[in-house]
């Protein structure tokens, strides 16, 4: 999801806020192809079929060339380096940001000529959890639960309608295609093999205990905040390791953090950067133009962020075999120190264990990100 991201002398821009903080808007811009790749359309457990490229349709120009165990296609509109993706309530449709850093999914009631009849809830108002009847992507949900929001802020190709976070995001697998503009959807049942994945030339990244269909699997909360309640867990959002300087840390993969601004931005927060200056101390190389002020979840609080360049390093992602699956010599690492009136929002920020946040334009450059919840996992192919 967004906040507000503002760089010393010029205007907003937009980033994302950790996953489990409140809505807050930004901007984006430009649109990517809506070119489709092979793909069966079997429809999954819970939804009805939808029409898609023949299983054996060979992939168009400039496409990812994706086997049909992905599942069945449906076009992406890329904005700057934000996913959208169409979904319906009723009659009434628009495009959602398609969001793995939230775990919350929202609706923006004024994005519709005629909005969608809600019950359990004031409409005219924000934050409100109401129920919607008919709710569609990929088939029918039936009633679901969605937060209302405003989105109207957001500069983008596309009128944005909602936020899918994890809480749809988690139920099946989903391949996000940048590059061929499209995304899929798969159920367990029909998903590819490992074999077959890694014969269509991905790693995979390990999400053990982050993200998942059974929320009962999600690793206890003191897992990363020492001293959290042990009623508590993570956040359901795909996190895998990244590795600067011999340091890991646990790195949210937020396709909502559009960072159009300063390309290949990672927010960290201190942990991560005390580990690394410690281990290596001229490896982080102060950046103070590129210093970035961003909003907090509470009203008239705003949250400064240090940058900072690599020192002959990179940033790598790792994959469940110990191996650099991409890496990434031109990250640039913003040390978020979240003031403490603004504690209450959560994210990586409030987190003891080394932690990071990485933005849209590692997916953009990736071209195609499989969303593995049934296997824990993130498929990628290697490069930087």
């Amino acid at each position: 999801m967004f906040v507000f991201l503002l760089l010393a002398g010029c205007g907003p821009s937009p980033t994302s806020p950790p996953s489990d903080n409140p809505v807050s808007d930004a901007s984006a811009s430009d649109a990517a192809a809506s070119d489709s790749y092979a793909a069966d359309s079997h429809a999954g457990e819970d939804s009805a079929a939808v029409d898609s490229a023949p299983a054996d349709a060979p992939p168009p120009d400039g496409s990812t060339g994706l086997p049909g165990c992905l599942g069945e296609g449906r076009p992406l509109v890329v904005s700057s380096t934000l996913p959208f993706s169409l979904a319906s309530v009723g009659s009434a449709g628009g495009h959602f940001l398609v969001d793995f850093g939230t775990t919350r999914s929202t609706i923006d009631l004024g994005a519709f000529s005629t909005p969608p009849s809600p019950s359990g809830c004031d409409p005219t108002l924000l934050g409100q959890s109401c129920t919607f009847y008919g709710f569609d992507f990929f088939g029918s949900w039936g009633t679901v639960t969605l937060t209302t929001a405003d989105h109207s802020g957001v500069s983008a190709s596309v009128r944005q309608a909602g936020i899918l976070g994890t809480d749809f995001l988690s139920v099946h697998a989903f391949t996000l295609d940048y590059a061929g503009g499209r995304i899929g959807r798969a159920a367990k049942s029909t998903f590819c093999s490992d074999a077959a994945m890694t014969a269509a030339g991905f790693v995979a990244l390990s999400s053990a205990g982050f993200y998942a269909t059974d929320p009962s699997t999600l690793a206890p909360l003191s897992k990363v905040v020492e001293g959290a309640a042990a009623s508590l867990h993570v956040p359901n959002v795909p996190t895998v390791p990244l590795r600067a300087f011999g340091v890991t840390a646990f790195a949210q993969l937020d396709t909502g953090f559009d960072d159009a601004l300063v390309k290949h931005s990672i927010n960290v927060n201190e942990a991560f950067y005390a580990a690394v200056a410690a281990k290596s101390p001229t490896a982080l190389v102060r950046a103070p133009e590129k210093d970035l002020w961003l909003s907090t979840c509470v009203s008239g609080v705003s949250e400064g962020v240090e940058a900072y360049t690599l020192s002959g390093g990179a940033a790598e992602l790792i994959d469940v075999s110990g191996s650099t699956a991409r890496a990434y010599a031109g990250a640039v690492l913003f040390v978020k120190r979240t003031p403490p009136a603004a504690k209450v929002c959560g994210g990586i920020g409030t987190w003891t264990a080394p932690a990071a946040q990485l933005a849209g334009s590692f997916f953009v450059d990736a071209k195609v990100l499989v969303f593995d919840p049934f296997g824990s996992r993130v498929w990628v192919r290697p490069g930087s």
